[in-house]
């Protein structure tokens, strides 16, 4: 029940991975010339930083670029995107707190912050509208780091909060993984032969995702009652009564467990979490391999537990 979280959080994470392309400041005309170089060198990284938008096709312009805290900080304001299909987004406040400026196509660590990320209705697509959404504000965290030395990638922390639906949270710290090996994978002629290779030898270490609701689980009982013609009362027993009947055709304990927590879940949306702690690093092709088998073999090899609070 949380497509819309997805697809929300798309946006977010598509402008905080790529962030968008060639700006449209007007000059500045500052005071001396080492201020004019400073605020040269920051439009120069605002460029390094957006030009994946345009480069895809579509379209972007800010209003003002500003030096950030730290030695690495960049503040963008009041920017608008429009993607390749026309449709618009409009961003508040772009912070980059850390970013790896030698390696902007493929940075090595960022710590990027979004705010007010809003989607106007002309823009949303119509799952989402159908929800009775207007418009949609994100707020966006990403903050990742991979580590050549220690061959581990760590996302220390992703937040998207969907102020009308809810809010996502993961963090995530995975062993046996380089530069080098994305580089395989994401270019060259041995791409299928660099995933696979890299999928053998790469590890969870451990992980954590979360979703607080704040209206979504309501508002999907709502769409799905008035597409079928049906109270709001009437659609939630049918759910409940779908996962009831999930649990008695289900073969394994963990199955079970899962469904229950739905049922919980869908009673009293609340938040609920989802940890991965294993006793040792688990590879991630067996993990690939025990989803396809037995959940209660996942569960046992991720150390995983599942929450409603």
């Amino acid at each position: 029940m949380n497509f819309p979280i997805r697809r929300a959080g798309r946006v977010a994470f598509a402008f905080a991975a790529a962030l968008a392309a060639s700006t449209m400041l007007a000059p500045v005309h500052a005071q001396d010339a080492r201020i004019t170089l400073a605020q040269a060198d920051l439009q120069k990284r605002a460029d390094q930083l957006l030009k994946g938008i345009t480069a895809g096709g579509g379209k972007v312009k800010y209003a003002g670029v500003e030096k950030g805290d730290g030695k690495d900080g960049l503040v963008i304001t009041g920017l608008e995107i429009t993607g390749p299909d026309n449709k618009t987004v409009t961003i508040e406040r772009v912070e980059v707190r850390d970013y790896d400026w030698d390696n902007s196509e493929q940075p090595t660590h960022l710590d990027v912050r979004i705010r007010k990320l809003v989607v106007p209705p002309a823009s949303l697509d119509k799952e989402v509208s159908e929800l009775g959404v207007t418009s949609l504000t994100i707020n966006a965290d990403f903050a990742y780091a991979l580590d050549d030395g220690k061959k581990t990638f760590e996302i220390s922390g992703i937040v998207i909060d969907v102020v009308e639906l809810g809010e996502l949270k993961l963090s995530l710290k995975l062993a046996g993984i380089a530069s080098g090996d994305l580089k395989g994978v994401l270019g060259g002629n041995s791409g299928n032969d660099a995933a696979t290779k890299l999928l053998a030898q790469l590890t969870i270490v451990g992980a954590t995702i979360s979703f607080k609701d704040k209206s979504l689980t309501q508002r999907l009982i709502a769409a799905d009652a008035k597409k079928k013609g049906i109270s709001e009362a009437d659609a939630k027993k049918k759910m409940l009564e779908d996962l009831a009947e999930q649990k008695k055709q289900a073969q394994d304990d963990a199955t079970k467990e899962v469904l229950d927590l739905a049922v919980k879940f869908l009673n009293a949306p609340g938040v609920i979490e989802l940890a991965a702690n294993p006793a040792a690093p688990a590879n991630v092709m067996a993990a690939f391999m025990a989803v396809m088998g037995s959940p209660g073999t996942l569960k046992e090899m991720l150390g995983l537990t599942i929450a409603v609070k």
